[in-house]
């Protein structure tokens, strides 16, 4: 005994040129055999392999993939297909990373005189934020807090102010702050050494 001759196969049914647009590597009728179903090639996805899978462009031929090494310098967390299908867009930069193809990356060296705690992206997404590591101040961490140079060499310490403009001067004993260039009261001498008693 063999097959009945009246039995009917998947390849009597579906055919990947007919039921997947010619764009599948194989085609299988579905278990209560009402359907075709496509094993669409790389790329391609839907019922019928008539439209690109995620991730791919353009819709004529889809194939090309955005990537982030390929589309955004290798600095991307999140890579789309733009509307038209044409390109990719770069949608999430990896952190210190921004641009269109997140092709700028903030660096302590490059945006803050290498003075910067930490750099990170602005909220605008254009341009670096410098966090300046202790002693520094300004927008590019290029001022730098001294006692030599702010508090006249009298400073047992020296810090940032609250503002972030300026330094604030803890003097040693004899002088008196904002600048430690004068002696603080009750104090006297050419280095306010003497200490009225």
């Amino acid at each position: 005994g063999g097959a009945a001759q009246n039995e009917t196969t998947t390849s009597d049914i579906c055919s990947v040129d007919n039921d997947c647009n010619s764009r599948a590597d194989s085609v299988a009728l579905t278990a209560g055999g009402d359907r075709c179903v496509c094993s669409c090639f790389t790329g391609w996805a839907g019922a019928t392999c008539n439209e690109c899978a995620a991730g791919y462009f353009p819709a004529a031929t889809c194939a090309n993939q955005c990537t982030s090494a390929v589309h955004c310098n290798n600095h991307a967390d999140a890579v789309a297909v733009n509307a038209p299908k044409t390109g990719c867009l770069c949608t999430t930069c990896s952190a210190g990373y921004y641009g269109t193809t997140c092709e700028n990356g903030c660096s302590s060296a490059a945006h803050c005189n290498g003075n910067a705690a930490s750099v990170s992206v602005n909220s605008a997404g254009d341009g670096c934020v410098c966090t300046c590591a202790a002693t520094y101040y300004g927008t590019t961490c290029s001022n730098q807090c001294t006692s030599a140079g702010d508090c006249n060499g009298n400073a047992a310490s020296v810090a940032v102010n609250a503002s972030g403009t300026g330094c604030d001067c803890t003097c040693t004993t004899g002088y008196a702050a904002p600048a430690c260039a004068e002696c603080a009261p009750g104090y006297f001498g050419a280095s306010c050494e003497n200490q009225c008693t």
